[in-house]
């Protein structure tokens, strides 16, 4: 009967291993976004045509 605790245990870490493999993806990708934006919108030379700080 240990077999099969031990089968699950796995089924449950490799899901959770697969999930966290997924939201670190994801983490990655939005801050490859977020850091093109930060540049599109012209950095922080002063030449940011989008947001004007006073």
């Amino acid at each position: 009967m240990w077999f099969l605790q031990v089968i699950a245990l796995l089924i449950v870490v490799g899901a959770v291993f697969y999930l966290g493999m997924l939201q670190g993806e994801a983490q990655y990708k939005e801050s490859i976004r977020r850091h093109r934006d930060f540049h599109r919108m012209g950095s922080t030379d002063g030449s940011n045509k989008y947001l004007r700080v006073k």
